[in-house]
């Protein structure tokens, strides 16, 4: 779930669970992917909207959108010579948050399915990572041991 509020309840929860438990040692690592809308890579966004099977239609509207994109820029008065933009999602597209937000998911996916990180567990459920939009936080265990991300 990507709700702020059940983020946020998750870690405080977490962080009392640990109160409680003093023998349990866990890190929470804070992260902003900065400029993460700026830096997706067009050919790994194709490449993993092809593998989860968005379809031949989505997939030929987002190669016609992320396909070749030029661009000059005035600095001084000047404009400058055309060069190639490769990555980076459109500002004010509607598909682009949307477009991030599945990209990342590939990336917590192998973090969620990866043995060798250890989140807290609470019970049953082992929390390894929250993330909201390009805001994430690493929950780890043990992490003189863990293996890093």
């Amino acid at each position: 779930t990507r709700q702020i509020r059940y983020n946020m309840r998750t870690i405080i929860d977490i962080l009392e669970y640990n109160g409680l438990h003093p023998g349990n040692q866990v890190d929470l690592v804070f992260l902003d992917a900065q400029k993460a809308f700026d830096n997706l890579n067009w050919d790994f966004m194709k490449q993993q909207i092809n593998l989860m099977n968005f379809g031949v239609k989505f997939s030929k509207m987002l190669n016609s959108i992320y396909a070749t994109q030029k661009a000059r820029i005035m600095i001084n008065g000047e404009i400058t010579s055309t060069f190639e933009i490769k990555k980076g999602v459109r500002q004010g597209c509607p598909l682009s948050p949307l477009l991030f937000i599945t990209i990342l998911e590939t990336l917590l996916d192998r973090i969620r399915l990866n043995k060798e990180i250890k989140g807290t567990k609470i019970k049953t459920q082992e929390y390894k990572l929250q993330a909201f939009a390009d805001d994430l936080v690493f929950v780890i265990e043990d992490p003189l041991i863990t293996e890093p991300i």
